[in-house]
């Protein structure tokens, strides 16, 4: 509740009388000592008046009951006992991904292949992210274990990662070479910066959810990308694109899926307790 301002100007004007002293009132204004008496009379009974009401803050701790939010619009998070599980697959032919010489990374690195499109034989996608498009929001995950971003021979591992709001993202490297650290955060605070030897890392964290790739430009074929949740329903796919999400209260949702080249599919769930619900995604290549 906002206090109420109560304004200085009384309204009353001194009457010019050179017989009767004059006092200073604590409004600032100067007056007559009867009119005086009158005017604190007056004023203390409005303020005992505004003060029954509770119009008026008592004490200096504003962070009273009325001024946090109700219940009702409070964040609600709830776990559950059911689980969703499934495969994310290509349908079609797989683009061909090519090689990087990976030069200069340092001495004895080897070339690397292309990680845009991870599929097997059978069509089977990972690095997708599959999550709870309108799940419940939970509280920020400061207790969690870190999210190790290493940088391996010139290269991000893994290729895609998850956490949660509040969680540590500790970003480390294996090489003996330079690295910048490059993330290009839109939502939360964007961040650049190096490591220069082995076992180096710096801890980060962020506040709020988003999907956000990170690059190095000293090696610019070196890209991950990072997706923050508010919640804890959600997974990457396995190098069968398997995915499993547990702990999922019942309810309907909307399940989604995301890979970095083919974007993000989406489709209704149904989720009771106790229960796994199987869901799967087919991507399209288009070739």
């Amino acid at each position: 509740m906002l206090p109420v301002n109560v304004s200085r100007d009384t309204g009353f004007q001194p009457v010019p009388n050179r017989a009767l002293r004059w006092e200073i009132s604590h409004a600032g204004f100067l007056f007559p000592p009867r009119r005086l008496h009158g005017l604190k009379t007056r004023v203390t009974g409005m303020l005992l008046s505004l003060l029954a009401l509770g119009a008026l803050p008592v004490g200096c701790n504003r962070n009273t009951a009325e001024s946090q939010p109700s219940p009702e619009t409070q964040p609600s998070y709830r776990t559950g006992t059911a689980t969703i599980s499934g495969t994310v697959t290509l349908s079609g032919r797989a683009p061909i991904m090519g090689t990087i010489p990976n030069q200069p990374c340092h001495d004895g690195a080897k070339p690397l292949k292309e990680e845009t499109v991870m599929a097997d034989d059978a069509g089977h996608l990972q690095n997708v992210i599959v999550y709870l498009e309108d799940a419940p929001p939970a509280p920020p995950a400061k207790n969690l274990l870190p999210v190790v971003l290493n940088q391996i021979n010139c290269q991000y591992v893994p290729h895609v990662a998850t956490l949660r709001t509040g969680q540590t993202l500790h970003v480390t490297t294996s090489d003996p070479t330079l690295h910048n650290i490059h993330g290009t955060c839109t939502v939360n605070e964007p961040f650049n910066f190096a490591l220069v030897a082995p076992g180096q890392s710096r801890d980060l964290s962020f506040s709020q959810p988003e999907l956000f790739p990170v690059r190095c430009d000293v090696h610019p074929w070196m890209k991950a990308y990072i997706q923050v949740f508010s919640h804890p329903f959600f997974a990457v796919t396995d190098k069968n694109g398997h995915f499993e999400i547990d702990h999922v209260p019942f309810g309907a949702y909307t399940l989604a899926a995301w890979q970095e080249k083919y974007g993000v599919l989406r489709q209704p769930v149904r989720i009771d307790d106790g229960k796994t619900a199987n869901a799967s995604f087919t991507y399209q290549s288009g070739l």
